[in-house]
């Protein structure tokens, strides 16, 4: 009776990384998806219509609030990914929330939103490693679309 119990642990433990690295993928094609309406609500619309913009994508692309995750610091909501990906996709719309206070005049929130996404990365990078870190910097350049001139 025992290699039956023992026997699916094993399978779960095997595939759990792959999902892990399938939702990780799933992500990024959602932020590629989402990236180019980001940019045009932010040129578009006013600061609160972007932000919202910037809250639905994340609770699209990581399936977490964004308010909720600017709450903690930044090595808290690092250990709360399993993959580098996600850090660096919370970083990449921390980004874009700062561009868009810089652009309707919040320096200050600007400023702290580009420090806070700094901080998201020099974490993931003593979390995961460089290694993985530049794998997901790779990976995000590619399923980002690229800026237009």
């Amino acid at each position: 009776m025992t290699p039956w119990i023992l026997l699916p642990r094993r399978v779960v433990s095997f595939r759990m990384p792959i999902l892990r690295q399938a939702f990780a993928l799933q992500a990024l094609h959602e932020l590629g998806r989402l990236a180019p309406d980001l940019a045009r609500v932010r040129a578009q619309r006013s600061l609160e219509a972007s932000l919202q913009s910037l809250r639905e994508a994340c609770l699209t692309t990581l399936g977490m609030e964004l308010d909720t995750l600017t709450l903690f610091d930044a090595r808290s909501v690092v250990r709360l990914f399993a993959h580098a990906e996600q850090a660096r996709i919370l970083a990449h719309l921390m980004d874009e929330r700062a561009r868009t206070l810089a652009e309707h005049g919040d320096y200050v929130g600007a400023l702290s939103d580009t420090v806070y996404a700094g901080q998201l990365l020099a974490c993931s990078r003593q979390r995961f490693g460089v290694q993985r870190d530049a794998g997901a910097a790779e990976a995000l350049e590619r399923e980002l679309p690229k800026p237009g001139p």
